[in-house]
């Protein structure tokens, strides 16, 4: 066998860190806590990778363009490739080979000294990697703070690409920048100081701000437009440069702020991830009217963002209510403001559950409601998991197995997978095959 200087798949720190903080296990144990890990996240990918060319190829599609490849099968044939890559009995073995690990007389792998001396490192720097994640990105007054950076930096590109090409537009939307980084210094300094509805309540008073002022620069530009006097944008190509960045700067914002913000049920981060994602609108407006002003037609943005403003005023509208809502002493439901791929996640994790589902029926000769839904919450609820409980993911948090077990059968079922009897599930042929492919790689089982 290769001796390499880490093991090929790359879970070894997370095999020691089990090791670690339960003691001796057997491969079967570990095959099964790599699974956690490992298949959840390959999972929302594929999710959100069959979504995005699902989309793509269906817009090609529509230009007449046939797709002469079964891309499904494509997919599917990438994932199998993953999968196969999923094998933890390889890692021990290299982890025996290096001295870190040992066959003890019960079958189990446990640490040596070396072994020991390793996971405890992994633990210290898994831990500090937290922490430092915690402290720089994922904290409410990370957050706030890394805003203001972003906020100054579209206000100063704007403002110096608005002097050198004259463009009045930029220049307007270099201050309105500059005013954004203002009130981000006030959400930070709100949020610094425990006052996160005096920050909830700037951004609601800027997005109102927002909406009048662009709302009166469309009808404005209408108004001119109908009247012939309209003013020709100069530069459109600088303009549509510097609000592209600003459009992806501000999208980028949109998803960071509403994750932090909702992670930590922070008010004022969702009502910023709000105003983020109303510049993407309007910069969106912005790009759409200088690319038409290159063709001569240089009313397009202003018809876009009367609209925009009129959306821009509704959410404000709604953040206003949530405001006084929280004045009042009442919860804020954090539930419907929704994190952008959140579903992607959701649906990932569900896939995830059906597999366990799969697996324990075959592997495990679990084959009751009960029986799997005390494996269900066993592996996807515990204390501890390596590496995801440092960094605060726990895949079967809030999740309520017993309420939701119909859901995550049923399209098994229907995709006879699983076949129901007296009070029992049973694998079919289809569903043995299935288990077959998704674990071939975990040799251990000899999966039949």
């Amino acid at each position: 066998m290769k001796n390499s200087e880490h093991p090929q798949g790359g879970y070894y720190k997370f095999i020691l860190m089990a090791l670690l903080k339960e003691g001796p296990l057997t491969l079967k144990e570990l095959e099964e806590k790599t699974f956690t890990l490992a298949y959840h996240f390959h999972g929302v990918g594929y999710s959100l990778h069959e979504l995005v060319e699902k989309k793509v190829f269906s817009y090609i599609s529509g230009f007449g363009h046939q797709i002469p490849e079964d891309h499904s099968r494509k997919m599917k044939k990438s994932r199998e490739k993953y999968e196969e890559r999923l094998d933890p009995g390889l890692e021990c073995n290299d982890l025996v080979i290096k001295g870190m690990l040992r066959l003890n007389e019960d079958d189990k792998y446990e640490l040596t000294n070396k072994g020991k001396i390793e996971a405890e490192k992994s633990v210290k720097g898994i831990k500090k990697a937290s922490n430092l994640t915690e402290r720089q990105l994922l904290s409410p007054k990370a957050a706030a703070r890394n805003t203001i950076i972003a906020d100054l930096f579209l206000a100063i590109i704007k403002l110096s690409a608005g002097l050198l090409s004259g463009s009045v537009g930029l220049i307007a939307d270099g201050a309105d920048a500059a005013i954004d980084t203002f009130s981000a210094l006030v959400v930070w300094v709100s949020i610094k100081f425990n006052k996160e509805l005096l920050g909830t309540l700037i951004i609601t008073l800027m997005m109102f701000v927002t909406a009048f002022s662009v709302g009166y620069e469309s009808i404005s530009k209408i108004i001119m437009a109908i009247t012939a006097t309209i003013t020709p944008l100069s530069m459109p190509y600088i303009v549509i440069l510097v609000e592209g960045v600003s459009m992806i700067a501000a999208g980028i914002l949109y998803f960071y702020q509403r994750y932090v913000g909702k992670r930590n049920g922070s008010l004022s981060l969702i009502s910023q991830s709000i105003d983020s994602k109303n510049h993407v609108y309007v910069a969106s407006a912005v790009i759409i009217g200088a690319t038409f002003s290159i063709f001569g037609i240089y009313f397009a943005d202003a018809v876009i963002g009367a609209f925009i403003a009129l959306r821009i005023l509704l959410d404000g509208f709604d953040l206003s209510k949530e405001a006084l809502s929280s004045i009042k002493g009442e919860k804020t439901d954090f539930s419907k403001y929704e994190i952008p791929f959140e579903k992607h996640w959701h649906m990932g994790k569900l896939e995830t559950f059906r597999t366990w589902i799969l697996y324990s029926i075959s592997e495990n000769n679990v084959n009751t409601r009960a029986e799997l839904v005390h494996s269900l919450e066993k592996t996807f609820q515990p204390e501890y998991i390596p590496i995801l409980s440092e960094f605060r993911l726990n895949l079967g948090k809030g999740f309520d197995f017993e309420k939701e077990f119909n859901n995550l059968i049923e399209p098994l079922i229907d995709e006879k997978l699983l076949t129901p009897k007296d009070d029992e599930l049973l694998l079919t042929e289809k569903g043995k095959k299935h288990v077959n492919r998704i674990f071939k790689s975990f040799r251990y089982h000899n999966i039949k």
